[in-house]
Order: structure tokens, then C-alpha cells, then sequence
């Protein structure tokens, strides 16, 4: 369960979020659709405990995100609307990479690495250098990179962003995968049916204020 509550982010006289509440349901794949400049990344960079709200709390299974920001950390997979990422590696030396930096036990590295490229149909490009993959791919590869230490919980900004027809249908059903293994995912767009069928739960945003949320059923009637 996440619990965002009267949450106000400010960036100098710039106001991301103003006084911004919502719940996310444990196991829901929850939607955060707004344009571009709603607070969408702020929101998901706070729930990330990677920046600190300016007033208000946010709760991760009953954790105070600014309390105990590592232990969140350890429970949260975050992939951010750009990535970085190292061409003269191989996917799976990239995953190796991020599995040290997470703290992945040395011999476990080998099985995580194999387990997460077949979750995400890498397993061709395990020796592919990073750079000579597609788009579609480096978005699957950076979502297996969030999956590395089996977070809990999933924030994913803007992933299908840039997707082919084609991809954005693959990234869907792969979501609807990891909802199957127990992950509580919250995923943003800035188009509503992008993530309409696959979501069980809607939060739009405006201008960094809640404009509606619930279950798809009464979003989509309401609106």
C-alpha cells in the first residue's frame, strides 16, 4: 500500500504538487496520466525517496518515505523517463553492473542476470553491446535493470514514451507479467489509453493537483 498525503512539492517558486493525495492499492498497476509539467516525475521521484516533499508524507507500506529513505530505496524499483546507459557494455554485463551497485550477492549475479533477461525476451541479446539495441529493447533492458534486486514495488515514468506501435503492446503485456508475480506497480503517461486496459487503477493530474482517481470502471464513467 502507498499512501501519498497532502503532498507540496515547490521548486523555488515553481509549484510541482499542491497539496496532492492519493492511494495505491498493494499489487495494483496504478496510472498516473497528466501532461507533460502535471508533477507526474516529481510525485514518482518522491515516491522513489529520491527527493524529499516539501510538506505532506508519503507512506510505503507503512514507512515514511523521508524516514527511512534506504529502506525504501531497497523496496523500490525506479526506471525514469531518460536512461542512462553504457554502450561499450553488453546487456548482461549492464545488468551485472546494476546488480553490484545493488548489492546482489556475487554468485547469485549469473542466475538474476540470466532470470531477468528471459523475463524480458533478452535472452538473444545477452551479448548485444547496449548501443546496437532498438529502442523497444533499451526500455526492456532499463526495465529489467529496475527489477534487479526484486524490488516490491515499481515506478515507471513515461516507459512506453517513443514506443512503436508494436513495442508499446509488448511493454503492456509485460506489465501484466510482473503484476502476476505480486508487484505493485505505478506507472505514468501522458496519454489515458495507453494505460486504460491494462490499469486497475487511474489518478489524472493537473498542474500538479489530483483531479480524479479510483478503479479504471469509475474513472473511465466519470469521465
Amino acid at each position: 500500500m502507498i499512501k501519498v498525503q497532502h503532498v507540496t512539492k515547490r521548486y523555488g517558486a515553481v509549484l510541482a504538487l499542491d497539496d496532492l493525495s492519493l492511494e495505491v492499492p498493494q499489487g495494483a498497476i496504478y496510472g498516473l496520466i497528466g501532461p507533460n509539467g502535471a508533477g507526474k516525475t516529481t510525485l514518482l521521484r518522491i515516491l522513489a525517496a529520491l527527493i524529499p516533499p516539501t510538506t505532506g508524507q508519503v507512506w510505503l507500506d507503512n514507512r515514511e518515505v523521508t524516514h527511512a529513505p534506504n529502506a525504501i530505496r531497497r523496496s523500490v524499483g525506479y526506471m525514469p523517463d531518460f536512461f542512462g546507459v553504457y554502450p561499450d557494455l553488453t546487456s548482461a554485463e549492464y545488468l551485472a553492473f546494476y546488480a553490484g551497485i545493488h548489492g546482489v550477492k556475487r554468485r547469485d549475479t549469473e542466475r538474476t542476470v540470466t532470470d531477468l533477461l528471459e523475463l524480458v525476451d533478452l535472452t538473444a541479446k545477452r551479448d548485444a553491446l547496449v548501443e546496437t539495441l532498438s529502442r523497444g529493447m533499451k526500455q526492456r533492458l532499463c526495465l529489467a535493470r529496475a527489477l534487479i534486486h526484486d524490488p516490491a514495488i515499481l515506478l515507471l515514468d513515461e516507459p512506453a514514451s517513443g514506443l512503436d506501435p508494436e513495442a508499446r503492446v509488448e511493454f503492456r503485456e509485460l506489465l501484466r507479467t510482473l503484476r502476476s508475480m505480486e508487484k505493485t506497480i505505478v506507472v505514468s503517461s501522458h496519454i489515458l489509453l495507453d494505460l486504460a486496459e491494462i490499469c486497475s487503477h487511474i489518478a489524472i493530474i493537473r498542474e500538479g493537483r489530483l483531479v480524479i482517481e479510483g478503479d479504471v470502471a469509475r474513472v473511465m464513467s466519470s469521465l
